[in-house]
């Protein structure tokens, strides 16, 4: 069977003005014609289409069931034609994003709002995980970028590009027993409970990483962990987009660790393919400040 665009067009023609000669006026074409394809579309599904019996041509029950599977083909075509309307702009229909939420949120909704301001077609959709989960996640949505601060080869297809470091700092609450002390040793943090977001991973190589703490609370993320850090619930490593503002300034204490207060991470960033309008904002607001 091989329905084409022509012979559903001309039924849905039918179907809207009810008869033939206002469907060949909606179709701009002859009555001849209109004829040919509806015979045509009869003779390609087996079915009697039309009931002719009356002063009206109408459709039968089998018409009626046929007329909406060529509506199906005819949105499918307007869909069509939209995404490559959409596709010929240079935005893309849609960017899906994975991104560590180490990471700060601003560059990702900046670049929502740059396409909301451009009227722009793409639909954004952002997903936030931790470590390892952010590959994971990348690869099940199969997103066009990713953002993850653990190494990430290259392979076909992909390109992976350096960002901008980010630091983070091992702090607790200024009330909190490891706050009080000049210098912090493992054997102190082992202590208290240390405030995670998942977990660690080893090529991180953060200081805690290997740590036997006395008790170890994983977070959904780094606002959560932040709370936690602020109550007195325990320590843990906040980047320092989380604790610039003057109020978490106040709150928090950065632990002077032997090993070393301050963490560097290296971000990077993985792009699937070529990017569309959408993900080429996306990689300036993240590469900004890069030297």
């Amino acid at each position: 069977m091989s329905i084409t665009l022509d012979q559903a067009r001309t039924l849905d023609a039918l179907a809207r003005e009810g008869t033939l000669q206002l469907a060949a006026k909606r179709l701009r074409k002859g009555h001849p014609a209109v004829l040919y394809a509806l015979k045509q579309l009869e003779q390609q599904t087996g079915l009697a289409i039309l009931d002719r019996s009356g002063y009206r041509t109408r459709l039968t029950p089998a018409g009626e069931a046929v007329l909406q599977h060529c509506r199906a083909m005819l949105d499918a075509e307007r869909d069509l034609q939209a995404t490559c309307a959409v596709l010929q702009s240079g935005w893309e229909p849609i960017l899906r994003v994975v991104f560590d939420a180490i990471v700060p949120l601003a560059p990702f909704l900046d670049v929502v709002r740059q396409v909301r301001a451009a009227q722009a077609p793409t639909k954004v959709m952002l997903s936030v995980d931790s470590l390892e989960g952010v590959a994971t996640r990348f690869e099940a949505e199969h997103a066009q970028l990713m953002v993850t601060v653990l190494p990430h080869a290259a392979a076909p297809g992909l390109t992976v590009r350096a960002l901008p470091k980010l630091k983070a700092r091992l702090v607790a609450h200024r009330d909190h027993p490891l706050a009080k002390l000049n210098r912090v040793t493992r054997q102190d943090l082992a202590q208290h409970v240390l405030l995670t977001v998942r977990g660690s991973d080893p090529r991180l190589q953060l200081a805690t990483a290997d740590l036997d703490t006395q008790s170890t609370v994983h977070l959904p993320d780094f606002h959560s962990k932040k709370a936690a850090i602020v109550a007195g619930i325990g320590f843990g490593w906040l980047p320092d987009w989380l604790i610039d503002d003057a109020a978490a300034q106040r709150e928090l204490k950065p632990l002077q660790l032997h090993q070393g207060t301050v963490h560097t991470f290296e971000p990077r960033v993985v792009i699937r393919g070529t990017l569309g309008k959408a993900g080429a904002a996306l990689l300036t607001q993240l590469t900004a400040g890069d030297s």
